[in-house]
């Protein structure tokens, strides 16, 4: 069964009746409309022919100072080597060059042989004469790479089925996120980066023409392999419309540096676009009862193509749409203290990552285009949720003597959100992967990645093991995931808060873009949010007789010196941080409203840092559809460091599917202090309490409930051993 149809009949069995009668009607019509256009595009083309452009796509982005470049000159000389040789290390696949008729390594012990498949011939009939037209417009040393696999798995996906007939998630080791995250386009900027340093004469780089015309050739192969509604890569509207950003983005970026594109070119790289964005609004992923990040996405991409677009009735009305969606679901979606309501922080920072860019380009838009905001037809957006009369409603931008569609409490949710991510960051600057976290990003300008060699890689990483695409002693160039400093350094060129920086260079590329793409400083208003929050006090209270504790040990300096408190009770995190000690406690929501589609079985759970060195740390996620046990090994209580009972049970159900996590633990925070943390929950049955004390060189842990199990007398010399080895995200896992 696959996972939409679980949903809709987990939908049908918790609305009321008449809710569920008039959502039924929502489908049918949907799928009605959805047969009528699958007709259609059985037997007319969905590609467009190569013609020259009408008026042009507008520009937002500015070319970067050369010494931000420069900067990371060797990163990005490397990076943009494997991107023209289509090497692509995405989900932990290792940086494996992606063609037709490759070897795949296979993923835990399922491997598939990949067919070779002629890059033309495969293309459903109607649009087959298209994309040969379009091929010639490609270099012919150009080596075509398949958009449309699996490329750790092997399998692979028919370019001719229609986007709905894709099916995945019923075979074991094979991941569509993986030909998703390719198509996402995320590797192209570093193109433009690399063109810039090329031209400035920077020695190691090729000839500047070389990355412009590997941008060109990549674009137009995934349009000649990717018909409108073709194909994997339109399978899923949350990756359309990323998907679009990246390619508007990347080619603003080339054209700042000094790129000139061919007018063909131009002219499908347009209708390319404008096809997306119909696509977007044919597909939204919403719903009254249920949106989450997916929507948030659909939302933003819709916005960057409407923001580049010349302005036409259709652009105006998509416009609009998304400005007035956008503010909606910010409002949802980010509690007021800041925290996204998906229980995730790898999912904080992908819903973060949309809501600032999207702001920033809303808020440098030329008048003309603002305009469109008071003059939209909202007849021409009949998709739900629909769209309300025109005009959208303007606030005054403080300081500034502008208007936007922004009330002042969305800026103090956007400042909190970036908040949220500089203090939770652990001492290592690298945030804690609490609940789901597959390594998701809306842009990719300025990534984190570190250096080492591919011997030390493939010893540290099970998930490379047999990986033999590059000698052992290259330099292997590997994204840490955890690293989440580029989104209040981004933050930062929105409220001019010199704390969002940072030590390092990873955000002031973001924070560049940013601040040029908006033209505003807002002021700031949530500095210091969430410290020393009052929370009503249950600390007295007395542990029973059976209660069970241990002690860790963490000899030194005082704990308590320099503690500072902070509280996210909308996400259900709880932090204390002093100059030796980093404690976060999980205990809270599950997050979507109750659905805990990212939540872990994590409550009273503990990640514990002293000295810099982790102590008790949460393993992460690893992987979601390809292997489902091994996404409920990573959901289990028995992974993370909470209270555990004696025969083993789950604090609550899996379900129904992989991204359901009822809450039926109704976790509670009775006391947050400087002496500790005191939270109850209820998923055994009877309640369960854990007690967290900290004292001058240690801290105590107390659980008390029926049927708990003791806790381990002692951790181990490096931490606390779950019962799955870390993930540092999607596809990655340290071996033991």
């Amino acid at each position: 069964m696959s996972e939409s149809l679980r949903h809709y009949l987990h939908m049908a069995r918790t609305l009321p009746p008449r809710t569920a009668v008039r959502r039924a009607g929502q489908i049918v019509h949907r799928e009605v409309a959805a047969h009528a256009r699958y007709l259609k595009d059985r037997v007319l083309p969905t590609l467009a022919a190569p013609r020259a452009p009408g008026t042009p796509l507008l520009r937002h982005f500015p070319a970067p100072p050369p010494e931000l470049l420069k900067s990371r000159a060797d990163e990005i000389c490397a990076r943009s080597a494997l991107c023209i040789a289509h090497r692509f290390d995405l989900l932990g696949s290792g940086w494996v060059e992606v063609r037709h008729g490759m070897s795949c390594r296979g993923l835990d012990g399922h491997r598939r042989e990949t067919p070779a498949v002629d890059p033309v011939r495969g293309i459903n009939r109607a649009n087959r004469g298209a994309a040969r037209r379009i091929r010639r417009l490609i270099p012919r040393e150009y080596r075509p790479i398949d958009w449309h696999l699996d490329f750790k798995s092997g399998f692979r996906w028919p370019e001719s089925l229609w986007y709905r007939d894709i099916s995945y998630g019923h075979l074991a080791g094979v991941d569509v996120k993986v030909p998703w995250e390719l198509s996402r386009m995320q590797h192209l900027p570093v193109l433009a980066w690399a063109f810039a340093l090329a031209r400035d004469r920077s020695p190691g780089f090729m000839p500047p023409h070389s990355y412009a015309l590997e941008f060109r050739s990549q674009v137009l192969d995934f349009i000649a392999a990717n018909p409108p509604r073709f194909g994997v890569a339109w399978a899923c509207t949350m990756d359309t419309a990323i998907r679009a950003a990246n390619l508007l983005v990347a080619r603003d970026l080339l054209l700042a540096a000094g790129v000139v594109f061919d007018p063909l070119f131009e002219g499908l790289f347009a209708e390319c676009v404008a096809e997306h964005a119909r696509h977007i609004v044919a597909n939204l992923e919403w719903s009254v009862e249920l949106r989450g990040n997916h929507y948030l996405a659909d939302v933003c991409g819709l916005f960057f193509i409407a923001a580049y677009l010349p302005r036409s009735p259709l652009a105006d009305a998509w416009l609009a749409f998304a400005v007035r969606e956008l503010v909606t679901e910010v409002e949802l979606q980010f509690h007021p203290d800041g925290s996204s309501f998906e229980a995730s922080t790898g999912y904080h920072r992908l819903a973060g990552e949309m809501v600032l860019w999207t702001t920033a380009l809303v808020l440098g838009l030329p008048e003309r285009k603002l305009a469109a905001l008071a003059e939209y037809d909202h007849r021409l957006q009949p998709h739900p949720p629909g769209l309300a009369p025109a005009p959208v409603p303007l606030h005054p931008l403080e300081g500034s003597g502008r208007s936007s569609p922004f009330p002042p409490w969305y800026f103090e949710r956007l400042e909190r959100l970036a908040d949220f991510t500089l203090h939770v960051a652990g001492p290592d600057g690298r945030v804690p992967p609490v609940g789901d976290f597959d390594s998701g990003r809306f842009l990719k300008l300025w990534p984190a990645f570190r250096p080492e060699q591919v011997g030390q890689a493939r010893r540290r990483w099970s998930n490379l093991e047999g990986f033999d695409d590059l000698p052992e002693h290259a330099r292997y160039w590997w994204e840490d995931h955890l690293d989440h400093r580029h989104l209040p350094a981004a933050a930062a060129g929105l409220f001019g808060r010199s704390d969002f920086l940072g030590a390092g260079d990873e955000g002031n590329l973001e924070n560049f873009l940013i601040r040029h793409l908006a033209n505003v400083t807002l002021p700031a208003v949530a500095a210091g949010a969430g410290a020393n929050p009052a929370v009503p006090s249950a600390w007295g209270c007395a542990s029973p007789a059976d209660a069970v504790s241990l002690e860790i040990p963490l000899p030194g300096g005082d704990l308590r010196s320099g503690l500072v408190l902070r509280a996210w009770p909308g996400f259900g995190l709880y932090l204390f941080r002093s100059k030796r000690l980093y404690l976060l406690v999980r205990c809270g929501p599950v997050g979507q409203r109750g659905n805990g589609g990212h939540a872990h079985h994590d409550q009273l759970g503990l990640v514990v840092a002293a000295d810099g060195q982790m102590i008790v740390a949460d393993p992460g996620s690893y992987l979601y559809t390809p292997l489902p046990e091994r996404r409920n090994e990573y959901r289990s209580v028995h992974a993370h460091f909470a209270p555990h009972t004696v025969d083993g049970r789950e604090p609550g159900r899996y379900g129904p599917g992989l991204f359901c996590l009822p809450d039926e633990t109704r976790a509670e925070c009775l006391s947050f202090c400087p002496e500790g943390f005191l939270g109850e929950h209820h998923g055994y049955g009877s309640p369960v309490r854990r007690r967290v004390e900290i004292l001058a060189d240690r801290l105590r842990v107390t659980d008390w409930g029926r049927g708990l199990a003791l806790l381990a007398p002692a951790l181990p010399p490096h931490g606390f051993s779950s019962a799955v080895p870390f993930s540092s995200g999607y596809g990655w896992r340290e071996r033991r």
